[in-house]
């Protein structure tokens, strides 16, 4: 149970993955060296053997059935390279007509070879004890056998030595492997050590630092670490954006209270007529109006991050929406003598939730009436561009400042010259929201004299 740790970690695994696979090709690498080794010396032993009946077959005589060679001279016990070979003529009934050598068992011998068929293939045999290679023939012209022998126990003695020195050969290579392996995987993995520590001590509050590892282009490790480098920055523009946000909703939240505070102790300082409460009270409501808005903005912005506002999919003919819509802001628009235009140059249907898109559109306009000029145009259209609708709000105002331009749709960007201006610095925000929420997007274009601001819908509705 104690060494399941050990074995679960990355190096300790890596190192025996790799030692097995070595183990594996030593083995297969030492098996086949012993395999040639033992043929080369098998063919040696067995060439010896086929010179030798080579040379003993030219010096045979058969005269009557009868086989002598060379006339009654001894067969050679010996090669032309001095190796001693055993050499036997056996006849068909086993017995040994002659011989020379030194086989502990001539006869012994005889018998094994009439049962290995002579064809001229050298065999393995075990006579009287020892171990001896067979090479048995048939003599052209009689039922005689010549059989030669050639004892090969120090073969098999120096073949079990080579095998076990290849044993340890490999199991010295394993075990370096295996060291060897440790250290490189150890080595390897130095960069993850060094980025876990380093990840381990970053807290919320240095989401600056980064790995900085000094690794080649193109490693994989190295390619890791800037993967995380990158996930940092990530982190810290979201935690950047969060305390951001924490403070400009803090501080929008503040003063209507403050506002609001500050009526009630000068209204309750003394005794007030019925007309000053009331009109104490029309203060606080409006501020009240400002809280409520500020806070449903900030809840449906915590939706959109938080991948939860999920529109409805309900068909909205254009040409009736952008009618409603210019009707409920008609009477502020006269009151600031600003002249709302409506036009629908497309009829169509797109599928989305209306109250929404109604609140985008609402944002839109309050933000052009609220820097139009009087005298000025508003215009509210909608077209059908590619496999888009498009309901644009554009105005005759001054514009946006250019150094504005980028951050425009974030929350809370408010300026003199912006066009977020005069509120709390979420419409543009919530209006982008929607829009992607309905798989579109919310644009702002610099128009003649003024600003423009598009939404973008898909034809196909709203996207899952």
């Amino acid at each position: 149970m104690s060494s399941r740790p050990w074995l679960r970690r990355t190096r300790v695994r890596l190192t025996l993955t790799y030692v097995a696979a070595f183990a594996v090709l030593a083995a297969v690498a030492g098996v086949a060296f012993w395999l040639i080794f033992a043929h080369f010396e098998y063919a040696t032993i067995d060439q010896a053997l086929s010179a030798q009946a080579r040379l003993i077959d030219s010096g045979l005589e058969v005269t009557g059935g009868h086989v002598t060679f060379g006339g009654d001279i001894p067969l050679p016990a010996q090669t032309r390279r001095g190796i001693a070979v055993t050499a036997l003529l056996v006849n068909r009934h086993g017995v040994v007509l002659d011989g020379s050598g030194d086989a502990p068992d001539p006869q012994g011998l005889a018998r094994a070879a009439r049962r290995v068929h002579p064809r001229g293939v050298p065999v393995t045999l075990t006579v009287g004890g020892r171990l001896d290679r067979v090479l048995a023939s048939r003599v052209p012209g009689s039922g005689t056998i010549l059989v030669l022998a050639r004892p090969i126990g120090e073969l098999e003695h120096t073949l079990a030595e080579t095998a076990l020195l290849l044993v340890a050969i490999a199991a010295v290579l394993v075990a370096g492997a295996a060291a060897l392996g440790y250290w490189v995987a150890g080595r390897a993995l130095r960069p993850v050590r060094a980025m876990a520590a380093a990840v381990r001590d970053i807290s919320e509050h240095d989401l600056g630092r980064r790995l900085g590892l000094d690794l080649p282009p193109g490693d994989e490790l190295g390619e890791l670490s800037a993967t995380f480098d990158s996930m940092l920055a990530r982190l810290e523009t979201a935690f950047d954006t969060l305390r951001r946000f924490t403070a400009d909703a803090a501080h929008e939240l503040r003063a209507p209270l403050t506002l609001m505070r500050s009526q009630l102790e000068v209204t309750l300082r003394r005794d007030r007529s019925v007309q000053e409460y009331r009109a104490s009270h029309e203060v606080l409501r409006a501020e009240l109006d400002r809280l409520s808005r500020t806070a449903e903005q900030l809840l449906l912005l915590a939706r959109a991050d938080a991948g939860s506002l999920e529109p409805r999919r309900l068909p909205i003919d254009l040409g009736d929406f952008v009618e409603e819509v210019a009707d409920r802001w008609g009477g502020l628009a006269e009151r600031r003598q600003v002249r709302l235009e409506t036009s629908d140059g497309a009829a169509g249907v797109v599928l989305g939730d209306p109250d929404l898109l109604r609140r985008c559109v609402d944002n839109l306009l309050d933000n052009a009436l609220r820097h139009t000029p009087a005298t000025g145009t508003v215009r509210v259209a909608v077209a059908a561009v590619g496999p888009a609708w498009t309901l644009t709000v554009s105005d005759t105002g001054p514009g946006v400042d250019p150094a504005l331009r980028s951050t425009v749709f974030e929350r809370f960007t408010r300026a003199d010259a912006a066009r977020t201006s005069g509120g709390a610095g979420l419409g543009l925000s919530l209006c982008r929201a929607i829009a992607r929420a309905h798989g579109g997007e919310c644009l702002l274009l610099e128009g003649d004299g003024g600003a423009e601001v598009v939404v973008r819908l898909p034809r196909t509705g709203v996207a899952g």
